[in-house]
């Protein structure tokens, strides 16, 4: 691996904190916004909830609980191999996540021009916040990327929202224009990416921004500053 040749992009301190439910990150000045997830779950349609709640009935409560505790475990793990790999640090990969390491590697061999890296990011016009995973290029074009891991590859269903949302946060505060975004996600038997052009990133884009809207539509907006 390589040391990066672009100057990394500089880090907002952000400190995570909850309030009735809805997980909001506070900046350095005291000012706090709604993450991505607690607005994604806020803003669920009946549909997207009734599907959650067929798959949980489906696999059977107690295995879901199971899958949904794994990815919890083995993603922060993910996330430091990748941090530290990509910034030509040390690391360490435990045998239980080895099998995922050795199949997202080849991928990661990709990934150069390292700018940001598990950056927090505050929307402050739209009134929302998040925390990238990594801000680079792929294949030699720049793009907001989020690592993924499962137990097996599915369909997509909120990533590329994310990935939008997360593109729109990195542009506004860093001025960029950046019009890619890359999923990586990877498991035990196989490793996949999946690259979203410009006009996709511009149609998840709006889709987040209604979201957001209709986030901001039932909640207090005098709630936006940290008491």
């Amino acid at each position: 691996m390589l040391l990066p040749k672009t100057k990394l992009l500089p880090h907002y301190d952000g400190k995570p904190t909850w309030e009735n439910g809805i997980g909001y990150l506070v900046d350095s000045r005291g000012v706090r916004l709604p993450g991505f997830n607690s607005i994604l779950k806020a803003t669920q349609s009946p549909l997207q909830k009734a599907q959650i709640t067929r798959w949980r009935e489906k696999v059977g409560f107690a295995e879901a609980n199971r899958i949904t505790k794994a990815s919890k475990e083995r993603g922060p793990v993910i996330h430091e191999l990748s941090k530290n790999y990509l910034l030509n640090e040390p690391f360490s990969c435990p045998d239980s996540i080895k099998p995922y390491w050795d199949n997202l590697l080849p991928i990661l061999e990709n990934i150069h021009d390292i700018r940001l890296i598990e950056g927090n990011l505050f929307h402050y016009y739209l009134g929302y916040a998040g925390r990238v995973d990594c801000v680079a290029s792929y294949l030699g074009i720049p793009c907001v990327i989020e690592f993924k891991t499962a137990e097996r590859l599915k369909p997509l269903y909120d990533e590329p929202l994310q990935l939008a949302a997360y593109c729109g946060a990195v542009n506004r505060q860093y001025g960029l224009r950046l019009n890619n975004t890359l999923l990586i996600t990877t498991t035990s038997l196989e490793a996949s990416v999946t690259w979203f052009e410009r006009d996709e990133v511009i149609k998840y884009w709006d889709l987040w921004k209604q979201r957001v809207a209709d986030f901001w539509k039932d909640n207090n907006v005098s709630g936006v500053a940290a008491s």
